[in-house]
């Protein structure tokens, strides 16, 4: 059903727009509609299986409405889940669940929501923007977010298999975001008004800052926290949880005619979360969630030629397992806690739209439950269709 509501709501924006593509008016509205659409799938091979899975592929509409020097803003982006098999390996991927909420089942639905928001682009005055969106600490972590696959794990942004929504790290939800470019700088700032049970005005807020060394090299530093209740932190009933949840990255990227390099570093405190184990007095096994600090560094680097590109990178992602003690002083996340990923690849465009990709992670690291992670390799394709449709009517 969403589907044919998003399909019928795009063909009459079309037509409206066609429709009236003669009026110049002076006194006019300039109406731009992108639509756009996203597909992609791939095959997966890890331990011994073989598994097709799509590559979050996605469905969307951007829509401004310019008067003067204000535009007012829109857009909506949809997760189409192709083959109802999950994206297992794509952080991007990730679900829109609640803080400290584990979940071991994904949801299969054909749509869920990515993207969702509006706002107004004052120009020089920059732009204001309300809704699901991405933060303005993923300004400067999307540094390195730049693998077709896999990638993404070091940065502190899709924390405890979510997509960041709630943490305000990666889509953040019901967000106030504010941008600007001051000459060389670009300017974020951001808060999450959520209407939250945390006994604060707000649910959390960020900045971010970067700066245009020159045409090629970019430098960049985020900041985030988000508010819990303090009366959940000073009960210390979730293991290792003893502060706001705070999120801190830097990162350089050069963007070449054929060479992208980018670097990023990240520190988190109380800010990710996972499933752990230990045993209490009875000998039961316990399953708690547990918090942690941790430390990131992802690398990623990238050669175009002609037709195809070859890249690499890495990500490792180092948990601080201090004061995460249980009651019967057990330390319930495994000493080999981390991510350890090398990654390389390659991307071929044999038409306009189309791109075949082959992707291989190579993983060292282990999992809170001291479950080795998966090496994976892929090979699938995406098709990558959009238009954008601009027109003016008569503003009266």
């Amino acid at each position: 059903m969403k589907k044919i509501k998003f399909l019928l709501i795009s063909l009459f924006l079309i037509s409206t727009i066609q429709s009236t593509q003669a009026q110049t008016d002076n006194d006019s509205l300039e109406i731009s509609f992108k639509p756009y659409a996203s597909f992609r799938g791939h095959l997966a091979v890890y331990d011994n299986e073989i598994a097709l899975q799509e590559n979050v592929s996605r469905v969307g509409a951007k829509i401004g409405i310019k008067k003067g020097n204000l535009t007012f803003l829109a857009a909506t982006e949809l997760h189409l889940s192709l083959f109802q098999g999950g994206a297992s390996f794509n952080v991007d991927g990730n679900e829109n669940n609640e803080f400290l909420d584990v979940t071991t089942v994904k949801n299969n639905q054909a749509f869920t929501n990515r993207i969702g928001y509006i706002g107004f682009d004052f120009e020089k005055y920059g732009t204001l923007t309300f809704g699901k969106q991405w933060s303005v600490y993923y300004d400067v972590a999307s540094y390195t977010d730049q693998f077709t696959i896999f990638g993404g794990r070091a940065s502190a942004t899709y924390i405890g298999g979510t997509d960041g929504g709630t943490s305000g790290t990666g889509r953040a939800n019901q967000s106030v975001i504010y941008r600007n470019q001051f000459g060389d700088f670009y300017l974020g700032a951001q808060a999450q008004v959520r209407g939250g049970d945390n006994n604060h005005f707000i649910d959390g807020f960020g900045f971010s800052a970067q700066y245009q060394i020159v045409k090629e090299i970019f430098i960049g530093a985020s900041f985030n926290r988000a508010f819990l209740s303090n009366e959940l932190i000073n009960q210390h009933r979730i293991i290792g949880l003893d502060g706001q949840p705070t999120y801190y990255s830097a990162g350089i990227k050069y963007l070449g005619e054929k060479l992208t390099l980018s670097v990023l570093g990240a520190v988190e405190k109380n800010g990710d979360f996972s499933q752990g184990a230990y045993f209490n007095s009875n000998n039961d096994l316990i399953n708690p969630t547990v918090v942690f600090d941790a430390k990131g560094f992802e690398f990623f680097a990238n050669y175009q030629f002609k037709d195809f590109s070859v890249h690499g990178g890495y990500n490792l992602y180092i948990p601080d397992r201090k004061n995460i003690e249980t009651e019967n002083n057990q330390i319930p996340v495994s000493s080999n806690f981390k991510v350890n990923d090398v990654i390389f690849g390659l991307n071929y465009q044999p038409l306009k739209f189309i791109q075949v990709y082959a992707e291989q992670r190579l993983s060292f690291g282990r999992n809170a439950l001291n479950v080795k992670d998966q090496s994976v390799f892929a090979v699938g394709m995406k098709i990558d269709i959009s238009k954008t449709f601009n027109t003016k009517i008569n503003a009266k």
